[in-house]
């Protein structure tokens, strides 16, 4: 760029103020101007350092921790929505897998999968927690919002059976399947009493507990092939 310019300082110099001199020169100028503005930019420049990564991840031991800090927490409530029935079973069985959880830490894969579904069962009784004192004034995008959850919910509990018939305990795998069809046919009568923010709770609720019943389910099979 710099070259082209010298150039046409030189040939003004020898033909100054001549016309055909004066186009040739507009013409050369745009040129040059059109090349420089169609270049790509320049790359921006590294930063300096990268920020550091963890050093490692949350052991299992982390995980139990904070599974049985939250379950304290949620069992300490005091408050009159916490006699709620369905609370009180999710905590319940929030407790049981803690300890099915303990007894299999020598395998990661179950120690995991039964810590999700204890933290699945402690999500729906937030929810349960949440829908008893929720807003009753919904408008359009409320009852949008929990026409979706309850709609997927649905399908969800469909899933249920399967998920309990090879949980590993049979027993347990039903009444939590129970549960949840119970939380989605509340929701469903909110729905229909235009409780729109309690339908989409109860509905999450619902398909949390049968998030839990799937992370029984692969708790128990025979031979995880992720790892062990």
């Amino acid at each position: 760029m710099r070259y082209a310019f010298s150039v046409i300082k030189q040939y003004m110099r020898k033909n100054f103020l001549q016309p055909a001199t004066v186009c040739g020169v507009i013409t050369l100028t745009l040129f040059c101007v059109s090349l420089y503005a169609q270049a790509p930019p320049k790359p921006p420049k590294p930063p300096a350092s990268r920020p550091e990564a963890k050093k490692s991840w949350p052991k299992p031991q982390d995980w139990l921790a904070g599974a049985e800090k939250r379950l304290e927490a949620l069992n300490g409530i005091t408050s009159p929505d916490s006699e709620n029935a369905d609370f009180k079973k999710l905590l319940e069985r929030a407790t049981e897998l803690i300890g099915q959880a303990k007894a299999s830490s020598g395998n990661q894969f179950q120690h995991g999968r039964r810590l999700l579904a204890a933290g699945a069962m402690m999500d729906a009784a937030d929810r349960v927690l949440l829908a008893q004192k929720a807003d009753r004034n919904s408008d359009e995008n409320d009852m949008r919002r929990a026409g979706f959850v309850l709609q997927g919910c649905y399908f969800r509990i469909r899933q249920a059976d399967y998920f309990a018939d090879i949980s590993g305990d049979k027993k347990s795998g039903m009444s939590a399947k129970l549960l949840a069809s119970s939380l989605y046919q509340q929701g469903r009568s909110a729905y229909d009493a235009k409780e729109y923010g309690k339908a989409r709770l109860l509905g999450e609720a619902s398909t949390s507990v049968v998030f839990a019943l799937e992370c029984m389910a692969q708790a128990a099979a025979p031979n995880p092939h992720i790892y062990k």
